[in-house]
């Protein structure tokens, strides 16, 4: 590796939630997933429910990323997301009563699309915490 670095920062509406260099990222776009490395050509691309991973000297860290704008330019990436979250502050219990939640409705098998669409939405969303969490290292089985 040449030793540069990505700065990284991820905005959502309440706060900065985090501003770190790093080697790489690794996202979530709403065709697919991707990454990045220093270098890279300027993008901007938009962001599906999923999460984001970013490396530093080996360390790998996750945060949810539910959407929102991923762009990179000069080694700056921005994420800018209505939702993101750092693997250490998912509230566990909240993201497993939301996929209970959500495949009841799914299970119901109702005629009204609207609602099913967001059954679908809403366990996609809580999976997402569910695995960062995860990867983080928290026990979400035991909540």
């Amino acid at each position: 590796m040449s030793g540069k670095k990505l700065n990284l920062k991820v905005i959502t509406p309440l706060r900065i939630l985090l501003e770190t260099e790093c080697d790489e990222v690794y996202s979530t776009a709403v065709d697919g997933e991707f990454g990045v490395l220093p270098g890279h050509i300027p993008m901007t691309t938009t962001l599906g429910v999923g999460y984001t991973k970013y490396v530093n000297n080996k360390e790998e860290k996750y945060l949810t990323t539910l959407g929102g704008i991923f762009q990179i330019d000069n080694d700056n990436v921005t994420i800018l997301s209505d939702i993101a979250e750092l693997g250490e502050e998912i509230d566990v219990t909240k993201a497993n009563a939301e996929k209970q939640r959500a495949e009841a409705l799914l299970a119901e098998q109702t005629s009204d699309e609207a609602n099913y669409t967001v059954a679908q939405v809403s366990l996609a969303k809580a999976l997402a915490r569910l695995k960062v969490a995860m990867k983080t290292g928290i026990d979400i089985n035991n909540m």
